[in-house]
């Protein structure tokens, strides 16, 4: 029996393992991308928090502008501007995410309908060009292995659309809850005051 060898580690080996390390996804996250109910679920408590968030930022900048009245400061109209251009900002963070993610998704699409079709049609052709019954059950069972992944992709376009949608959404509730916590906080509350 021989001894392990001891290995050195150099700093190339750490930097491969924290990558590594960083790339896998925490349990909770793959049990709720493999579940749609809970993906689903997920997402629009993130709908809702953001709705509560932009709520609070409405109610915090609509009162700003009426106690501002025709003449608004110089801090009032720097938040008007930001208020404009964050929408812009985060329209385009969201679009182009999406854009990015649907393409990815098309290619997903159509590798996945040409290799069911491939295994299909050849399971197919097997289980039709069968010399005997025992043979023609054989294949018959392969063309139903080969047709049962079918099924499942309905749940993954069902994530997959969840997908699209979460990261439609992400840019618009990072600015909203960012908002409101900055403009929640009391030190926003008196500069608005003053």
């Amino acid at each position: 029996m021989t001894s392990p060898t001891l290995q050195s580690t150099t700093p190339q080996d750490l930097a491969r393992t924290d990558a590594t390390a960083s790339r896998q996804p925490d349990p909770p996250t793959a049990v709720i991308q493999d579940d749609p109910v809970q993906l689903w679920t997920s997402l629009s408590n993130q709908a809702t928090e953001m709705m509560f968030a932009s709520a609070q930022v409405i109610g915090h900048r609509t009162g700003r502008m009426v106690t501002a009245g025709p003449a608004p400061s110089a801090d009032d109209l720097d938040e008007f501007s930001l208020m404009t251009q964050e929408k812009f900002e985060a329209a385009a963070e969201s679009s182009s995410s999406v854009a990015a993610h649907w393409l990815h998704l098309n290619q997903q699409a159509w590798t996945q309908m040409c290799v069911q079709l491939q295994t299909g049609m050849t399971a197919m052709l097997s289980a039709a060009t069968s010399w005997n019954p025992v043979e023609s059950m054989a294949h018959h069972v392969t063309l139903f292995a080969a047709m049962s992944p079918s099924a499942d992709a309905h749940t993954q376009f069902s994530n997959a659309a969840a997908g699209l949608t979460r990261r439609a959404l992400e840019p618009l509730h990072a600015r909203a809850t960012a908002n409101a916590e900055r403009l929640g906080r009391p030190d926003a509350a008196e500069d608005a005051a003053s």
